[in-house]
């Protein structure tokens, strides 16, 4: 092999390596973070979970929805065995449902699912909480669409103590915050959503609001964010347990939430809410209220001010490491194997 070829080889090696044991680190840790589900849900007709709504008024229960291509229908799940404890049909033609929120009584569906950001007939169904029963109902649906044109979205947010409704967009950059009020939906026309902030989270697929009103998590893929809801900052991030697509959050107290997955038997875990030490003191003295957005009203932070408080989740990160090794492996393999032809 030609020496000046040597020279290059043996960096590269080292480089890629390095690489390689950074990955294995960051998968160990987050395998190391994992723990026992919670509970499973072991109903064969859940699927494909993709949105999750904790019920305060019945114990240990909670509502999931299947994800687009199945049936209009909400499970109510039993949080202490898994099982499907009532199943609620409703009258309605679902497209891509992705979101639950719950609040005063209602439950709130989202088909706003949109991964190819083309359509335009976004919808909010809304019926009452329908506990263990069976039934068969007549939902109200609202037509919405979103300032700034079709995005995809997997998060619905019903801040406590207000008539707000928000949605996060899901994008690798950039991801925004949009609000509209309830008292604003009409049946017979379509209502938009507005852009309430940017500089949200990478990859955001669910998100729910604290009892109390004063945190707000957001999950995505290999993430769990806690973010302060008075001006949308990072308030702390940690890993998940090892989940096959992570789409799913919803709290069980004020600090703890339950992080659930796509798949048949999808485990749900309970995680305590990350906070950093920065923040604790300051969440703490958190307002329970949710400002209404005003026209006049200052940004609550610009995209580079909260991007800045955002790491790279770990699934993203780790894909990305293996990239990079896998180039320049293929790099040192191309200057060896042109060496040999040379020499």
């Amino acid at each position: 092999m030609n020496p000046r070829h040597r020279r290059l080889l043996i960096p590269g090696l080292l480089i890629a390596l390095i690489v390689v044991v950074v990955v294995a680190s960051l998968a160990d840790r987050a395998g190391a973070a994992s723990a026992e589900p919670e509970v499973v849900l072991s109903d064969p007709r859940i699927t494909e979970s993709s949105g999750l709504a904790v019920s305060a008024e019945h114990d240990d229960l909670a509502y999931t929805v299947n994800d687009s291509g199945n049936a209009a229908e909400v499970f109510a799940v039993d949080l202490s065995t898994g099982e499907v404890a009532g199943v609620t049909t409703v009258r309605a033609d679902f497209r891509d449902v992705e979101a639950l929120a719950l609040r005063d009584g209602t439950l709130w569906i989202g088909d706003v699912g949109d991964n190819r950001r083309e359509r335009d007939d976004l919808a909010l169904f809304a019926i009452d909480e329908p506990g263990r029963a069976t039934a068969t109902v007549e939902p109200r649906r609202f037509a919405v669409s979103l300032e700034g044109g079709p995005a995809d979205v997997e998060t619905l947010l019903a801040p406590p103590g207000s008539d707000l409704l928000q949605v996060v967009t899901k994008t690798v950059a950039d991801a925004t915050l949009l609000t509209l009020a309830e008292g604003d939906l009409d049946p017979a026309g379509s209502t938009e959503f507005e852009v309430t902030t940017s500089g949200m989270p990478p990859l955001v697929t669910d998100g729910a609001y604290s009892p109390d009103g004063t945190r707000v998590a957001l999950v995505s893929y290999g993430a769990l964010w806690s973010m302060d809801p008075a001006d949308w900052s990072p308030v702390g991030s940690g890993s998940l347990p090892p989940l096959e697509q992570s789409e799913t959050v919803a709290f069980v107290s004020d600090d703890a939430v339950l992080v659930g997955s796509e798949g048949e038997a999808s485990p749900l875990y309970r995680l305590d809410l990350p906070v950093s030490e920065v923040a604790a003191d300051r969440v703490a003295t958190v307002a329970t209220s949710t400002p209404e957005p005003t026209p006049s009203a200052e940004p609550a932070a610009t995209s580079s001010e909260q991007s800045e408080g955002f790491a790279i989740d770990l699934r993203t990160l780790v894909v990305g490491g293996i990239g990079l090794a896998a180039v320049l492996a293929l790099a040192v393999l191309f200057v060896a194997r042109r060496g040999r032809s040379r020499a």
